[in-house]
């Protein structure tokens, strides 16, 4: 675990997930059917909670994204994120998930629907691509993903992930 220093944390260290994530950052199920629409609902959820200082960027900045290269991966899983870090349009920064039980055509290169998504909104590139391989690794894992999947309520959802990630091999640790 990070150490902190007069309260925050060294410029190294990542956020632990406590400090991003909790059973308010779930939609347990998404109403969208449609990449769009999978956007725009997360957006209104995030803008909802404050999560965000501009939700019109960050539709914009998600679907351009989406629209250079999908985020969505094999296994059902995508990892949305704006293209460009702005941290001034977060006033906390945050992982959010959104899961759909029907799935989604979100662009998959197994042409597959996705079923989970996660929204990754953090200040520094490094804390991001870090996240991400912990995400990435955690959603490889196809029993991870049905248990995701098969969880009744967000809390329950948010309980999954907390305990996959303390069960990361050492590499992808919090430090």
């Amino acid at each position: 675990m990070s150490t902190r220093v007069n309260g925050s944390l060294p410029e190294s260290a990542d956020p632990p997930l406590g400090e991003l994530f909790d059973s308010t950052h779930v939609v347990a199920e998404l109403a969208a059917t449609t990449r769009e629409g999978v956007i725009a609902e997360i957006v209104a959820r995030v803008a909802a909670m404050g999560l965000v200082t501009d939700a019109r960027w960050l539709e914009a900045a998600l679907a351009e994204r989406e629209r250079m290269v999908p985020t969505a991966m094999p296994n059902g899983v995508a990892f949305m994120h704006a293209r460009h870090r702005a941290a001034d349009k977060f006033p906390h920064q945050f992982l959010f998930l959104a899961r759909s039980a029907k799935g989604v055509a979100f662009g998959s290169p197994d042409e597959k629907p996705t079923h989970l998504f996660f929204l990754l909104a953090l200040r520094k590139d490094m804390a991001h691509l870090r996240w991400l391989a912990r995400l990435s690794w955690i959603c490889r894992n196809r029993a991870t993903v049905a248990t995701l999947l098969k969880a009744k309520t967000a809390e329950d959802i948010a309980r999954i992930l907390r305990i996959a990630v303390e069960e990361l091999p050492g590499n992808l640790k919090q430090r």
